[in-house]
């Protein structure tokens, strides 16, 4: 309907009033059909408007003489209903026809008026709406925080569509969560009941009134008179739904129903390029952890194959991810006896590199000490059951010693797989199975240790379940039978060059198969007398600086700084950043031990520690003393390893046996509390 109010409309009547009293003389009054004049002009005395307009016609123009006033007056006609009158005041009867053209002339302009107006708002309404998508568009690639994002968003939405209320709900599983432009429906709201609707129609939902909102709305709130609701294409677990609520002024539009199915889409692309962007930080950070994981797990690996008299060695470890759960060492006690160690902690990525790294340094520790095979196992278990039950995981461990001079091999094997011995005189085969039941099962097995003549030619093989069990495309597996079959016409070979060949072998059998475990591949072969190398010292003394300080954390950074001065002055410092994590590894050490010596040993008393440091020609030793209350280090917890279930505190033994060499200690009546450590450069580790 036209606005005979607006400035547009009183203006045009203005134009025409003016020209019609300069050209017909009389006076042109604009009155509404309620007889009430619209224009400045009317106020004229002695005229009864309400009465004029009460017995004018409402389709053609009407003449009333008066002595005083005579008035003509003719309808303005919209759509054949009138709207309001053009009266002309002091007008003769001749002037009605030309009224009546005056008045259609008005209309015709106050309607082409209107329409123009409501072209230029539904242009501008275009405009809105265009420059609201683009907005949307630009962020897109913006969605670093979400609900940020969104919450700009609804606003624009909010502004251009002119709602009370706009929102976006998200489920994923059992949580809910709304974003809103910051003001909320009031009360308490069933958002999940609009959404559960939203994504039964999969489509743009409009409701006119109540009535039509309960459709799409069960539940719903009496503040919501008027909604426009659509899904959003989400993928995955999390669903979402945009809603608009109460458009102000007029009802939703078609229009608005088309934007609202556009808005839909583009807020689906950003949060579902947001999920993609969260999900490549964590499969990034997780990269990255299994990265660092990874170059733990292999710095703990030994570095170099030992040199050990009468004996030829070659290895090879591949994981099935960046980190596994395999795992081998090497405990030289002197240049004839060696202790090899090969295990295999069950499962794969973090968890099971974690267990790996705790259980090769107890066993390395055991092995120090000079323990049979069966009392490293043993003791082990004893250290690992209650967390390997824990974490629901096993570890299989075969270790043994092998007297290169005397011929003798002493094993026990916690359910490890067979190891296999080739006999160079008789050329046959010899399976040595496992003595016990992996680590961390439950039940009471006596250790048991094994012993067996070796001769010079005889090679033995240990390997991980990676290997027998590594799976061709079809399924097939490689097998303990097709490994023996290679070892039978190949032991003779360098172990370097067996180990190679059985590589090779399965991986030409895995082929392109993307089911791949952990696999590890140890040889040994005992090499003729003519072939063996001499006896050699392990280290050489350099000299040796004594020190004495007082049991008080103040003084530790005086400590570290003598003891890592006197490393920079060993002959064979690698070069690079490894001479900066020898140093750093050392000086880590020596802390935990003084922490511990001050803060239990002493128990914050007086007190003094002394001790000397040793630079050898391939590491340095490092002895500390004090008089404080003794300590037995079998009777310490051990740090909680369960992978899942993991807590400050207990790491500091722990910690220096992973990072030292050698780790040893003694009470004795006049010397008290002895800590003995060495670090051997990195290029003299086994």
């Amino acid at each position: 309907m036209v606005n005979l109010k607006n400035l547009s409309t009183q203006k045009l009547f203005d134009i025409l009033a003016d020209r019609w009293q300069k050209t017909v003389g009389s006076r042109l009054v604009l009155v509404s059909r309620q007889g009430v004049p619209l224009t400045a002009n009317g106020d004229l005395p002695g005229i009864d408007w309400p009465a004029v307009v009460a017995r004018a016609d409402t389709q053609t123009p009407a003449y009333f003489p008066h002595p005083q006033n005579s008035i003509a007056v003719a309808p303005l006609l919209e759509a054949g209903h009138p709207v309001a009158y053009v009266a002309a005041v002091n007008a003769g009867e001749q002037e009605t026809p030309l009224l009546e053209w005056a008045a259609e002339t008005l209309m015709d302009r106050l309607l082409e008026g209107e329409a123009l107006q409501n072209m230029t708002d539904e242009l501008i309404s275009a405009w809105n709406q265009l420059e609201l998508v683009y907005r949307v568009t630009q962020k897109l690639t913006l969605a670093a925080d979400l609900n940020a994002v969104l919450r700009s968003i609804l606003s624009e939405i909010k502004r251009v569509v002119n709602t009370e209320y706009a929102f976006v709900v998200m489920q994923e599983g059992a949580g809910l969560e709304i974003v809103t432009t910051g003001r909320s429906l009031p009360g308490k709201v069933d958002y999940r009941a609009v959404l559960t609707k939203l994504l039964e129609e999969n489509r743009v939902v409009l409701g006119d009134n109540q009535a039509q909102c309960r459709k799409y709305w069960p539940g719903l709130p009496p503040q919501v008179h008027t909604m426009l609701a659509c899904p959003l294409e989400v993928e995955g677990l999390l669903h979402a739904g945009l809603v608009l609520v109460n458009k102000q002024e007029k009802p939703f539009t078609a229009g608005d129903a088309k934007l609202l199915d556009t808005l839909g889409l583009q807020l689906g692309v950003i949060i579902k390029n947001f999920l993609l962007h969260q999900r490549a930080i964590t499969q990034e950070r997780l990269r990255r952890e299994l990265e660092i994981a990874a170059e733990i797990q292999k710095s703990m690996l030994p570095t170099h194959l030992p040199q050990v008299g009468g004996m030829s060695i070659a290895v090879s470890s591949t994981p099935a991810s960046e980190v596994g759960g395999d795992f081998y060492d090497f405990v030289t006690l002197d240049d004839h006896h060696l202790t090899v160690i090969i295990g295999d902690v069950a499962g794969k990525g973090i968890p099971a590199a974690m267990l790996t790294s705790v259980t090769r340094t107890i066993l390395r520790v055991e092995a120090m000490r000079g323990e049979s095979p069966e009392m490293i196992i043993q003791r082990a278990n004893e250290v690992l059951s209650q967390d390997l039950n824990r974490a629901e995981s096993f570890v299989t461990v075969f270790t043994a010693n092998i007297d290169s001079y005397d011929g003798l091999l002493t094993y026990a094997s916690a359910g490890h797989m067979p190891a296999i011995l080739w006999r160079a005189d008789t050329r046959n085969i010899e399976l040595l199975n496992a003595t016990t039941p992996p680590l961390g099962i439950p039940g009471n097995y006596p250790p048991k240790t094994k012993t067996v003549k070796i001769q010079p030619g005889d090679t033995l093989v240990l390997y991980t379940d990676g290997i027998t069990d590594a799976p061709a495309p079809n399924g097939n597996l490689f097998g303990l039978n097709r490994l023996l079959y290679i070892i039978r016409n190949r032991a003779t070979e360098a172990p370097e060059k067996l180990q190679e060949y059985i590589q090779a072998e399965v991986n030409a059998f895995l082929g392109t198969s993307d089911s791949r475990d952990d696999a590890t591949l140890l040889i040994i072969k005992l090499l003729p007398t003519s072939q063996r190398l001499p006896a050699k010292d392990i280290s050489t003394v350099i000299k040796t600086v004594e020190f004495r300080y007082p049991a008080d954390i103040k003084y530790l950074t005086l400590i570290a700084k003598q003891v890592t001065g006197l490393c920079r002055e060993l002959p064979n410092l690698p070069p690079g950043p490894e001479t900066e994590d020898f140093i750093y590894l050392v000086e880590l050490a020596i802390s935990e031990i003084c922490t511990n010596v001050i803060k239990h040993a002493y128990a914050n008393k007086e007190g003094d520690i002394t001790g000397s440091v040793t630079v050898l020609n391939n590491g340095v030793q490092i002895d500390f003393f004090d008089h404080g209350d003794t300590f037995d280090p079998d009777t310490v917890t051990q740090a909680e390893i369960d992978p899942y279930k993991l807590a400050e505190g207990g790491y500091g033994l722990h910690i220096v046996r992973q990072i030292m060499d050698v780790v040893s200690y003694e009470h004795t009546p006049d010397k008290g509390n002895h800590w003995h450590l060495i670090k051997f450069l990195p290029s003299q580790r086994v």
